[in-house]
Parts: structure tokens; C-alpha cells; sequence
């Protein structure tokens, strides 16, 4: 996701490069494609340390997410594994009010992260709960960014905590983009059987 994607109200320019649409980093790249190799390079290298690391004793948290943010953009932004500290909006949905982000994810944490199971007594289960939890997160959007790169981590931990394989996440990006827009209105509600049949396909 770029970062112009994103609608910052009454952002400062301290946020982002002069003159570009990168956020502020501590390698001082300007440029969106290198900044972009950057992240990507970060998430691949936490996905792997948090999967080899994982255990059936692993607890999810909120914390554990943080954790995940953290290793994955540490070496490039100052904010990484911290909430963030500006409301963001995209295509006119607003996420939630900075002012609330820790008290939603201590809910998060309390009603889903904790609650879910080690042992799975089918797949479908865990796909129900891969899609709940994924949604409520993405709802909260509580970094300032890489919040779908660090969600679909944790979506695969569960999986792979479970027994399971990790999941394709290329239908993500590509084909069902809109179906993905669309199950996370959907999720405003509570009705999470578009991101189910998402995570099936």
C-alpha cells in the first residue's frame, strides 16, 4: 500500500520527505520504489523469525503484534511497533481515533487473541477465526504503517500454530482487492463471511 493512499487530516510535514510521498525514515530514502524493497525485505525477514521462533506455547497478544511491527520496520522508521499518533483515513473510511488504539487492542487482545485455540477441531474453524481476528485488526489499523503486511503475518502464525500451512495472500493483492474492500465494510457489522470466503479461496 502506498503512502499516498492514505489521508492524513491536518497532517504535519514532518511526516513525510519534502517533496515526496515517502514517510520520514531513518535512512533517509526519498525515493517510494527503494523504501518499498526496504519494507518488504523487513517483513520477509520477520516473517521468518517469528515463524521459526513459534511454538505451541506462543501466546498472541497485543504485544506479539507489536513485536512483529517492530522487527519488520525497526531499521527504518522511528515508530515502528508503536501506535501511531495521527488519525488515517482511505477511500473515505476512517480507522480508528489514535486517542482509543490502545484500548482497542487490549480489547482485541482480551475478546479474540487469547481466545484462540492452540488445536483446531476442523480447518473451517480456523479460517473463522483467521478472517475474525484479521478484520478487527485491520479496523484498528493501529501503526502508521505495513498494518496488512503485519496482519497477514499473524494470520499465518495462526495457521502454522495450529498445524497448518501458511496462506496464499496473492488473491490479496490482486484479484479480490475489491472483494477484500468490501469484506472488511462488511466486517463493520460484524459479518465476517466475506473475509471467510476469502481465506477459503
Amino acid at each position: 500500500m502506498k503512502k499516498r493512499d492514505y489521508d492524513v487530516p491536518n497532517y504535519k510535514g514532518s511526516y513525510i520527505e519534502q517533496g515526496t510521498s515517502v514517510l520520514r525514515n531513518k535512512l533517509d530514502i526519498k525515493d517510494e520504489t527503494k523504501i518499498f524493497l526496504q519494507e518488504t525485505l523487513g517483513f520477509a525477514n520477520a516473517e521468518e523469525h517469528f515463524l521459526n521462533s513459534l511454538t505451541k506455547r506462543t501466546r498472541f497478544t497485543s504485544k506479539y503484534i507489536c513485536n512483529i511491527h517492530k522487527m519488520a520496520l525497526g531499521e527504518i522508521y522511528y515508530f515502528a511497533g508503536r501506535y501511531r499518533t495521527v488519525d488515517l483515513s482511505k477511500a473515505g473510511h476512517n480507522f480508528f481515533p489514535h486517542p482509543y488504539i490502545a484500548t482497542a487492542m487490549q480489547y482485541l487482545e482480551k475478546e479474540y487473541l487469547i481466545n484462540l485455540p492452540v488445536n483446531y477441531s476442523s480447518k473451517e474453524k480456523l479460517i473463522e477465526d483467521i478472517a475474525v481476528t484479521h478484520v478487527e485488526f485491520i479496523h484498528i489499523h493501529p501503526f502508521r504503517e505495513g498494518n496488512g503486511r503485519t496482519a497477514r503475518i499473524f494470520a499465518n502464525l495462526i495457521s502454522v500454530r495450529a498445524g497448518y500451512d501458511k496462506l496464499n495472500f496473492e488473491n490479496f493483492r490482486r484479484d479480490y482487492y475489491q472483494r477484500y474492500i468490501d469484506a472488511l465494510n462488511k466486517g463493520d457489522d460484524k459479518d465476517y463471511s466475506g473475509m471467510i470466503e476469502i481465506i477459503k479461496e
